[in-house]
C-alpha cells in the first residue's frame, strides 16, 4: 500500500526514441507536421513534384519484402476538393489540406476526409513546409524568379 502522498507507480526509465521526428512548420511558422523522416528523402511525385508520405505498408514484393508505412502527424484543416485533368485525359480528385492559421494549401489525399482515413498515400507539396519555424523553405517559389523593378 502506498503511503499517503507519494505515488503507487515507479517512476520510469527514459527511453530514447528508435528513430528520429522532424518537425515542419507552414510559411506563416504555425507547426503542420511530424514525421519520421526527411521530407527531402521521400519519393517525389513527377506529376507535381510533390512528396509522398506512404500511409499503408505495402504489399509484400519480391522475397516477401514490405515497403513500411511513414509514422506522421499532420496538423491541418481540411480545403476543397480539386479536380485535376492528366496527361493521359483521366482525371484525379484531389482532397486538400489547409494551414489552420494562414488557409496556404499544405498537401492533399486521394481519399475523402478525414486525413488518413484510408489511403494509401498523402502528398505535401514543394514550398509548403520548412524545417525551421518562421523561414521560408527554398523551393517556397517552385523555381520562379522574381525580377526587382
Amino acid at each position: 500500500m502506498p503511503y499517503p502522498g507519494k505515488s503507487p507507480h515507479r517512476p520510469q526509465p527514459h527511453v530514447e526514441p528508435k528513430f528520429p521526428l522532424y518537425t515542419y512548420y507552414c510559411i506563416c511558422g504555425e507547426f503542420v507536421l511530424v514525421c519520421n523522416t526527411l521530407l527531402e528523402q521521400l519519393a517525389q511525385r513527377p506529376m507535381d513534384h510533390s512528396r509522398v508520405l506512404r500511409c499503408l505498408d505495402s504489399s509484400p514484393g519480391e522475397g516477401g519484402q514490405r515497403i513500411p508505412a511513414h509514422i506522421y502527424k499532420i496538423s491541418a484543416s481540411q480545403g476543397p476538393i480539386q479536380v485535376i485533368q492528366r496527361d493521359d485525359n483521366s482525371f484525379e480528385r484531389q482532397y486538400m489540406f489547409l494551414c489552420t492559421r494562414c488557409q496556404l494549401p499544405i498537401g492533399y489525399e486521394h481519399t475523402a476526409p478525414p486525413l488518413k482515413s484510408g489511403g494509401k498515400f498523402t502528398f505535401i507539396l514543394p514550398g509548403a513546409l520548412s524545417r525551421q519555424q518562421g523561414l521560408a523553405p527554398p523551393d517556397v517559389l517552385l523555381g520562379e524568379k522574381i525580377q526587382a523593378t
